[in-house]
């Protein structure tokens, strides 16, 4: 019949897979920005489309820059798609010697955490407990958070348990209440998996026990430097802050001095902090404040590392991983250090 409408197959209609590139370092300072999203269903093609995006300056950089999609190290061909997302990190040693920006918007509740855990320094040592504890509870969930991010996330639940089992152990029992809680936490956390199928993974497994470890081990140590004395918790946010400060200005300009990088510029931070500490604070000694900052800049460059794995999959010690709490990484690892360091020489 003339009438009649002739069936056509249906064509495939190719989606756009438009997976987001996240840039470090140079590559950001010549992107001008950090992040972009780029239609491609490979590795290589979205490489090809970002140089021919961003210019010669940039593709220069890219040369020699590791590539990892969500995490896990990636080669030309491996597939991309629109919920992927690709770091393109340049080598630790490389880089431009462009000053980055320092923003400290995202750090806002950093700031405003430490201030509080300062204004409570002289109060009753419960407040401070109460304080300590409710700051590493938003880290460790702020870290989860981040982690989802790049399809790595860690239990919640243990490192909450965690922080709250450490901070009552260290204020009970001291030393003692310490191991204790930092001993059952690692239980719960290690044991999670019996009774929640659904996280057994060993990767799953193993980030939530060091996560768990790290945050019983913050909240006691927090606890631990107040009971010290309320100077000891100055000296501890000063040694921190030096040695953040120190690793970020390392980072910006270390590849114009041979050999200082960002672990170096935090233990050259947290030195000067701990001498400092150690000639104006009355209670402390200048040998237990120097070992203070040897100490709290071990921690540091451990958090740093740790938060950038959790948070982008892969290590930087340059750039600030996302997050409101990333400023925590560090200080989250330096403070039962700090607090082992001072108890030596009391």
């Amino acid at each position: 019949m003339g009438n009649g409408r002739q069936l056509r197959g249906a064509t495939a209609v190719s989606l756009p897979s438009m997976a987001t590139l996240r840039l470090f370092a140079n590559l950001r300072e010549s992107a001008g920005t950090d992040r972009v999203d780029i239609d491609a269903a490979t590795v290589e093609e979205l490489l090809t489309k970002a140089n021919a995006k961003f210019g010669d300056q940039f593709t220069a950089g890219a040369v020699s820059a590791g590539v990892w999609v969500n995490g896990e190290p990636a080669d030309p061909q491996t597939e991309v798609a629109s919920t992927d997302e690709v770091a393109l990190i340049p080598p630790v040693s490389g880089g431009a010697l462009t000053m980055p920006k320092l923003d400290f918007g995202p750090n806002l509740l950093s700031v405003a955490l430490v201030v509080a855990l300062i204004a409570v320094a002289w109060a009753d040592e419960a407040w401070f407990v109460f304080v300590a504890v409710g700051a590493i509870l938003a880290w460790v969930w702020d870290l989860s958070e981040s982690s989802k991010r790049i399809r790595a996330p860690f239990v919640v639940f243990p490192p909450l348990i965690g922080a709250t089992t450490g901070a009552v152990g260290a204020y009970a029992w001291g030393f003692e209440g310490f191991a204790g809680g930092v001993a059952l936490a690692m239980i719960i956390a290690v044991s999670w998996p019996v009774f929640d199928g659904s996280h057994r993974e060993f990767r799953t497994t193993a980030a939530t026990a060091l996560v768990t470890v790290v945050a019983a081990g913050a909240s006691a140590g927090l606890v631990l430097i107040r009971l010290t004395g309320s100077f000891a918790v100055v000296a501890f946010v000063l040694v921190t802050v030096f040695a953040l400060v120190g690793a970020w200005v390392a980072g910006a300009y270390g590849a114009a001095i041979q050999s200082v990088d960002a672990n170096v510029g935090a233990l050259l931070g947290a030195l000067l902090a701990g001498l400092l500490a150690g000639l104006v604070i009355s209670e402390l000694d200048i040998a237990a404040g120097l070992l203070g900052g040897v100490a709290a800049a071990a921690g540091v460059i451990a958090g740093r590392t740790l938060g950038s794995m959790l948070r982008t999959g892969v290590i930087s010690h340059t750039e600030d991983p996302p997050g409101a709490l990333s400023m925590f990484d560090g200080a989250a690892v330096a403070a039962p250090l700090f607090w082992l360091a001072i108890w030596m020489f009391s």
